[in-house]
């Protein structure tokens, strides 16, 4: 089917579920507080610049800002909510398209790799460092969620696109 450019059923469930799962964790914690597994990172030790505590994603990206001295991962947290958007969009129209989820998944490796770096930097300036983070829940829900987006994005419809020429049942001779 080299002309299918359409999704399966599947498929726009998979994009739907994918963005569901993405915003719930991106602002389940706005609806349910006390739910603990919407925690994306947890921070330990006594560094001042990384205070200890559970992080959310809208808290990580806060974080993030003040480690960066600017709005940079406003951009990142704005670019997860488009994925989680167009997931929905794409799930409706039902066009196939690629690498949102792809995108989404290098956007939540540089929020994690940020951290690190800023945890390992913070623990190189003064003796004694003692910063520490860990991945939580909301993270890998995260992560799960746009490599479902990405899949059902990724499905082809059963159904071909183009017309079949319907074949000559008989010939006529004359």
């Amino acid at each position: 089917m080299l002309g299918s450019r359409r999704l399966s059923g599947l498929g726009r469930g998979l994009l739907a579920v994918g963005a569901a799962g993405l915003f719930v964790s991106l602002f389940g914690n706005l609806f349910f507080p006390s739910v603990p597994y919407f925690s994306w990172f947890t921070i330990s030790g006594t560094r001042p610049e990384l205070p200890a505590g559970s992080y959310t994603a809208i808290q990580a990206t806060d974080l993030l800002n003040t480690l960066a001295n600017g709005p940079y991962m406003w951009i990142a947290f704005g670019w997860l909510l488009a994925c989680a958007g167009a997931a929905i969009a794409i799930a409706g129209i039902g066009q196939k398209t690629r690498n949102f989820g792809l995108s989404g998944i290098l956007v939540l490796l540089l929020y994690a790799a940020l951290l690190f770096v800023g945890a390992y930097q913070y623990n190189q300036l003064a003796p004694g460092g003692d910063a520490a983070i860990s991945i939580g829940y909301g993270l890998v829900a995260a992560v799960a969620s746009c490599a479902v987006i990405e899949a059902g994005a990724r499905l082809p419809s059963a159904v071909p696109t183009r017309a079949r020429v319907p074949a000559v049942a008989g010939q006529e001779k004359a």
